[in-house]
């Protein structure tokens, strides 16, 4: 047990050193460039802890694997499905390849009497086939069942598991209380003990991977037309108009965005720091969650707090901000009087009862960092950039007050001769989704 524990460690911390190395190389090389992609944020290993019985356990984490596979994410590895009494040791057990469905038996018949766990190594080993196999493709989630009896001696689905850390594949498994110092020893301390509900694996997983969330959900359409104004930038498919705040103040040259569909904007987007291909990205999505045929609460979404009797926080600028929300924090890249910068999020973000943020915050890709920081509060997200997808709901908002352009021509009109989000608004309908209440 200790040689596993010690080569866990080495194998963890020579995978960070390789990463450290190659991020410096890169910083080296392409210290003038804007437009080179940064990896995701990584994941510490995930352990969801539990006291005696996995069988719920087994369940979340296998609708979570099942979600995101839903979702586009590319998930592989195993969970355990039970049948029989309730306990650790059900009278038959089974692995199923989450990317496959097939099923590998790893129960032993020991008989009535015995004490002993029946899990069969045998049945474990030859499960371990699918696990290898999604390490090589290093797909975006590696699912374990769990790290057990057999994993704490170094055994069972053990080495796959470092295997995978080592690659820098996100892992996320399950973890007995009577085994939590031995999964301290074998991960070296690095990873995140996680409480066993469905929040709880949303907010390990991040709200950094909401933006491939959000492109992998994105069909493919032909692009009408990309109109750049001074304020707004708008992507038309035969669906729908999608709207995003501009970035950036390069001169637009639509030969830039000629001839390519809809998900090559969102993919160009998505690999890029180039402000304004952002923005073009932004409301490629937008042209395809924001469609007609939408519908939700109408009214303004800043009155999604009225009422609020905790400190409510906001992040950027509003129309008849004050009236709807006098007693409001106001955080702005540009703060007039009274209201405060944008490094002041870090401190007013936490602990406040309500927040509220534009749709800006997606664009510029500084939501991560603010829904991190005003984690346990409701948020919402508002403005015309607002993408109404319930992909978002999973990453800590609560609420989505979007615009859906009903005249396109006349909010064409309106983004191409400068107009801002004021002028275009009699041409469309704002709605709000909300979250479904959690049970």
């Amino acid at each position: 047990m200790q040689t596993a524990a010690c080569r866990s460690s080495s194998i963890i911390s020579a995978a960070a050193e390789a990463a450290a190395s190659t991020s410096s190389a890169g910083r080296q090389i392409h210290a003038d460039r804007s437009d080179q992609p940064l990896p995701l944020p990584p994941l510490r290993p995930g352990a969801v802890i539990h006291g005696p019985g996995s069988e719920e356990i087994d369940a979340l984490i296998d609708r979570f694997a099942a979600e995101l596979r839903r979702r586009g994410f590319r998930v592989g590895g195993v969970v355990q499905r039970n049948y029989g009494p309730v306990d650790d040791c059900a009278d038959r057990m089974e692995l199923v390849d989450v990317a496959t469905g097939q099923s590998f038996g790893i129960s032993q018949n020991l008989g009535r009497e015995s004490q002993s766990c029946r899990v069969d190594p045998m049945g474990v080993a030859d499960a371990s086939q699918s696990v290898r196999r999604a390490v090589q493709e290093r797909v975006d989630l590696l699912v374990v069942n769990k790290f057990a009896g057999l994993e704490s001696h170094g055994e069972g689905l053990a080495q796959e598991m470092l295997d995978g850390m080592a690659e820098g594949v996100p892992v996320l498994t399950s973890i007995g209380s009577r085994y939590l110092n031995e999964w301290q020893q074998f991960t070296g301390g690095f990873c995140d003990l996680l409480s066993p509900t469905e929040q709880a694996l949303w907010d390990w997983w991040g709200p950094h991977r909401l933006y491939e969330d959000l492109r992998l959900g994105v069909e493919d359409a032909p692009v009408r037309r990309v109109v750049v104004g001074t304020h707004w930038v708008a992507v038309e498919t035969e669906r729908a108009l999608g709207l995003a705040a501009r970035y950036g103040s390069d001169l637009a040259d639509p030969a830039r965005w000629m001839g390519k569909g809809l998900k090559a904007l969102v993919d160009q987007a998505a690999a890029s720091w180039d402000p304004l291909e952002m923005s073009v990205g932004l409301a490629a999505i937008n042209a395809h969650y924001n469609a007609d045929d939408v519908m939700g609460e109408t009214g303004n979404g800043l009155d999604l707090f009225t009422g609020v009797e905790g400190r409510t926080v906001v992040v950027g600028g509003f129309p008849q901000l004050a009236r709807r929300l006098p007693n409001a924090q106001i955080i702005d890249m540009t703060p007039r009087p009274g209201e405060f910068p944008e490094p002041a999020g870090d401190w007013l973000l936490r602990g406040a009862e309500a927040v509220a943020v534009t749709a800006s915050a997606l664009g510029n890709r500084t939501l991560p960092r603010l829904l991190r920081a005003a984690r346990g509060a409701r948020v919402a997200m508002v403005g015309p950039g607002t993408p109404l997808t319930p992909r978002l709901f999973s990453y800590g908002i609560e609420a989505l007050a979007g615009f859906i352009p009903q005249d396109r021509e006349a909010v064409v009109r309106v983004v191409g001769d400068g107009g801002g989000s004021r002028d275009f608004h009699p041409f469309g309908r704002m709605v709000t989704l909300r979250r479904p209440a959690q049970t």
